[in-house]
């Protein structure tokens, strides 16, 4: 297929851009506390600007040090954070590329709890996920805060930025203007759509007046929001046209605020460039570039938006997290070698809003936030590396230390390579999980890894192969308690009943409602419209991160899922189970089969042996302790770059 839109050149106000490509902001987290980009930020913008990117946009930046929607929030809030910019900006233009801040207000979306005072918004209407009355700013307050962001753009401008973005999306201040959904004013910024749109609008005015006419402007608008009530696209298309008067010179098109936020990162079950759409309705309206963006993970896409006219420029935001380079190789003609984003959330998303991190990384590319650390620089001496196991430890470290000169074969006891993560690509939704692991094989092959299937390792192997240094990688297994009945014919495990080997019946009970349990709930309702009861000792179910999780549970409960919490098995029966629940022994039958799904226990047999032939023993992933992929990749990487 030819990619001829995308390596077009095209234009932002007075700067000509090298291809259709921008990087779309996304929270990273790389700063320090006060505000100041990091070494880390640095070397993260200049590796996307290194991979053929036209244009970086960096995460939300505030232009009030005193609020921000998360601690690690870069700032242009004052001129203190001028010289750490520019070093951004110096490495950005080094590598060929433009770059914009995303200015940014939070308004009601955060908790006076961290900020240390509350929120503010055009009108005291609490945010629905934080649920905290903000203040209604005064007409002198919103007065202010335009020219905040204007003297924003000005240190931006200072620090070598070429231009900026105005975040009018995901329900952040500019958009709680823009929204009736937030906007209840009597002033001039309150009521007509003209009078909404006013606040963006000055905003781009004080810009300009401070900047210079002619310094790009850009805007991030929220097509719709998904809520009642909310902004939709006829809505923001007579909006569109007063921020084009108002000077704007692109609109980057999203989509949703926070009630509406599992749109924000939209899961697979959500097509790819399902927002195109609005990008070609608001485009209808105006004669300045818009650009496209949510979920556009292949050029094949990327290019179809350019050539159908839905837009003028694509925006790459987690697609650009799995691979830096996604232009060039797009350019290059290597698009089967571009690592593949597979909207699992787990280490953007999911790291971004876990207070435990705050930091973003990658499950299939854990050199995010490592760029600088994690090269494939070729090693000074090669090993022979013994790997075993083939989940995604086993296969993401022999990649790597492959490709950075090591001897490497992997040994997998099994038929087939890939783990539980195979299997875990087989539910509904989850088919993008099987991408890396064709990735890794496929890139492993190259830099020289073997692969050997059906062979158990044991001490005398590894004594046999004599390997410099073994990584052992060998997982996790289901585990199996010794619970009366549980050996019943009527009982399957899982991945069993996943991987097909065994056919169960329409009504089902499943032993454990996390998120293996919940998973193949959701693969039995999509096979003849199965029905489940999951049974738990949990109180609560946890459904997995925002988007994935949120419409997992709508799949499950347009299927009656039934749920028994807080329950203890004591046995299995004929067509059920006996259960203790809040003291109480209680019985549930008339099933017709019982899968078990009571997580997965670590599985390391080999690491005292092979210690005993080896002297460089490595344990990662599940081996160490069962959990997420993302925390195996990340203690693959951990081991492949430093090996």
């Amino acid at each position: 297929m030819r990619y001829d839109k995308l390596f077009e050149p095209g234009r932002i106000g007075k700067l000509e851009l090298k291809n259709r490509f921008i990087m779309g902001a996304m929270g990273v987290g790389f700063a320090e506390q006060s505000g100041n980009p990091t070494d880390r930020t640095v070397a993260y913008y200049e590796a996307r600007a290194k991979g053929g990117y036209a244009l970086i946009i960096t995460e939300v930046t505030r232009v009030q040090d005193t609020e921000f929607c998360t601690p690690l929030e870069p700032s242009l809030g004052s001129d203190q954070f001028i010289p750490g910019w520019k070093k951004v900006t110096d490495a950005v233009h080094a590598a060929g590329a433009y770059i914009f801040p995303q200015l940014h207000q939070p308004g009601r979306q955060y908790t006076k709890l961290i900020l240390g005072h509350d929120t503010s918004a055009p009108s005291p209407i609490a945010c629905p996920v934080f649920d905290e009355t903000p203040h209604e700013l005064t007409t002198e307050e919103v007065w202010d805060n335009i020219h905040m962001f204007g003297d924003a753009a000005v240190r931006a401008q200072k620090a070598g930025f070429d231009g900026v973005e105005i975040h009018a999306g995901h329900g952040y201040l500019v958009q709680q203007f823009l929204s009736q959904f937030t906007n209840r004013r009597f002033d001039e910024f309150g009521g007509s759509i003209e009078n909404r749109a006013r606040f963006a609008c000055e905003i781009c005015k004080d810009i300009k007046k401070k900047c210079g006419a002619d310094y790009p402007v850009i805007i991030k608008l929220a097509a719709e929001e998904k809520v009642p009530g909310g902004m939709t696209v006829s809505d923001t298309k007579i909006i569109a046209k007063y921020l084009e008067e108002a000077g704007y010179d692109a609109i980057e098109v999203t989509i949703c605020n926070y009630a509406s936020l599992d749109w924000m990162s939209a899961p697979e079950d959500v097509p790819m460039g399902f927002n195109a759409y609005a990008a070609a309705e608001i485009k209808q309206g105006v004669s300045i570039p818009v650009s496209a963006i949510d979920r556009i993970n292949t050029p094949e896409i990327a290019e179809d938006i350019l050539e159908t006219g839905k837009a003028d420029f694509v925006s790459i935001s987690r697609q650009s997290l799995a691979e830096p380079e996604f232009p060039n190789k797009v350019k290059e003609g290597r698009v089967s070698e571009i690592t593949p984003c597979i909207n699992c959330l787990q280490s953007c998303m999911g790291y971004m809003t876990d207070p435990k991190h705050l930091t973003a990384c990658c499950l299939v590319n854990p050199r995010v936030g490592h760029e600088a650390e994690y090269t494939f620089d070729p090693v000074a001496k090669a090993k022979n590396i013994m790997v075993v196991g083939s989940g995604p430890a086993g296969l993401y470290a022999a990649y790597v230390a492959a490709k950075r000169g090591h001897n490497v074969t992997v040994y997998e006891a099994q038929g087939k390579l890939g783990g539980q993560f195979r299997i875990a690509s087989y539910p509904p939704a989850k088919s993008l999980l099987a991408g890396p692991l064709r990735f890794w094989l496929q890139e492993g092959k190259k830099a020289g890894v073997k692969y050997v299937t059906g062979t158990e390792v044991t001490q005398a192997l590894i004594a046999e192969a004599k390997p410099d240094a073994v990584i052992l990688a060998t997982g996790a297994k289901q585990s199996k308690p010794p619970i009366e009945g549980i050996e019943g014919e009527n009982v399957f495990m899982a991945n069993d009943v996943i991987e097909g080997k065994v056919k169960v019946g329409r009504n089902v009970l499943i032993a454990g409602a996390g998120l293996v349990g919940l998973e193949t709930a959701d693969f039995l309702r999509e096979r003849g419209g199965r029905t489940s009861t999951l049974i738990d000792m949990i109180p609560a179910v946890d459904y997995g991160v925002l988007g994935v999780g949120t419409h997992l549970n709508e799949r499950l409960t347009s299927n009656h899922t039934q749920y028994i919490l807080g329950a203890s098995i004591k046995r299995f029966t004929a067509d059920g189970v006996v259960y203790e629940q809040d003291g109480v022994e209680k019985t549930a039958s008339g099933f017709e089969s019982i899968v078990i799904a009571m997580g997965s226990k670590a599985y390391n047999p080999l690491e005292a042996a092979a210690k005993e032939v080896c002297d460089e023993v490595y344990v990662i992933g599940d081996a160490t302790q069962s959990g997420q992929a993302n925390k195996a990749t990340e203690e693959a990487a951990a081991v492949a770059y430093k090996i």
